[in-house]
């Protein structure tokens, strides 16, 4: 298989660095061919280690571009729409960071522009790929476990600088649209069942910018599923020991979990306490899914085959979100569909 997917970076971020060097080192039959950003300084750089691409200050003259042949959005939540639907107008495939939309009207949107132009659209729900997580639907889907009785989800990063847009929840989606977006979506995909009502509870107790928009940075979720399972989620945005990523999913037979992600197997124990060496971060534990995501939105380019992450997953994820923000207004269960 020899044809080359160019693809075209638009955010020159955090995320967008990682994608940018998966895509010119490691990621087969696809080039970078372009970065655009209007920080002329980020995206240079970015062009500049990764094969001398293109680099355009405004996406829309990166979509003129015919060596470009999907776009990889790294930008904030409130300018995927607009750039989506220039996109697709054009024919271009789209891989799409979460959360893919704000609020159900830009997800129907959103859902509706790739129906109508028929492009691939996948979301960056990386952990669909991360070789722990696979085996562990696996394990559901093959019956290993038996009747599917609970699914618990944790993601908790390490204390960090919130500033910008991200501190809006407005901007952002807040921490139920942007970062538990990605335990939503894992919960719905290990139990291969949907969502159907959601209580949350969430406080700000260490970020006071968080706090005076609005917004949380620890909460608890608890998630009914279809299926009659349960479902929980944890998240926190200040975790002192490193990043935190585990799963655990319990049945009527077995079980199966992963560990905390470790940097190493070696802990040096001493009477002032263990070693710290778990992952400093979300890019080195999820590492290989980064890569692994980007790989087969690719080969879903050139097969024509269906996203692993589509964009009617998208719009689930931003579902859940936005009914766990009302449970906390509302201080009851939600149930879905919610609008």
């Amino acid at each position: 298989m020899d044809k080359q997917i160019g693809l075209g970076l638009i955010g020159a971020g955090a995320i967008g660095r990682v994608h940018a060097k998966n895509i010119h080192e490691k990621v087969p039959n696809a080039t970078l061919a372009a970065v655009a950003d209007i920080d002329q300084k980020a995206a240079g750089s970015i062009a500049e280690q990764c094969g001398h691409a293109k680099v355009y200050s405004d996406y829309a003259d990166m979509l003129r571009d015919d060596s470009v042949h999907a776009v990889v959005l790294c930008v904030p939540p409130f300018l995927k729409l607009e750039i989506t639907k220039a996109a697709a107008q054009v024919g271009k495939h789209v891989f799409c960071e979460k959360p893919m939309a704000l609020s159900m009207q830009e997800a129907d949107e959103m859902v509706s522009t790739v129906d109508k132009h028929g492009i691939r659209f996948q979301v960056g729900y990386q952990r669909r790929f991360d070789p722990s997580y696979v085996k562990a639907r696996w394990a559901v889907e093959t019956g290993k476990l038996g009747k599917l009785l609970m699914v618990k989800e944790y993601n908790r990063d390490p204390p960090g600088p919130i500033t910008g847009w991200s501190t809006n929840p407005k901007r952002s989606g807040g921490i139920f649209l942007d970062t538990t977006s990605h335990d939503f979506d894992a919960v719905r995909w290990l139990a291969g069942s949907e969502v159907v009502r959601v209580y949350a509870e969430g406080e700000a107790m260490v970020y006071e910018e968080l706090k005076k928009n609005g917004d949380f940075d620890t909460v608890q979720v608890m998630l009914k599923l279809a299926n009659g399972a349960l479902g929980f989620v944890d998240n926190c945005y200040h975790t002192v020991y490193g990043f935190d990523g585990r799963l655990e999913i319990l049945g009527t037979q077995a079980a199966v979990s992963t560990s905390l992600g470790e940097s190493t197997f070696a802990h040096i124990y001493t009477k002032d306490g263990a070693s710290n060496e778990f992952f400093d971060g979300y890019a080195t534990r999820w590492a290989q899914a980064y890569l692994d995501e980007l790989v087969d939105f690719v080969q879903c380019i050139i097969s024509g085959r269906e996203t692993r992450a589509t964009v009617r997953d998208g719009r689930a994820a931003v579902e859940i979100g936005l009914a766990a923000r009302a449970s906390i207004e509302q201080q009851k269960p939600v149930s879905l569909p919610f609008r």
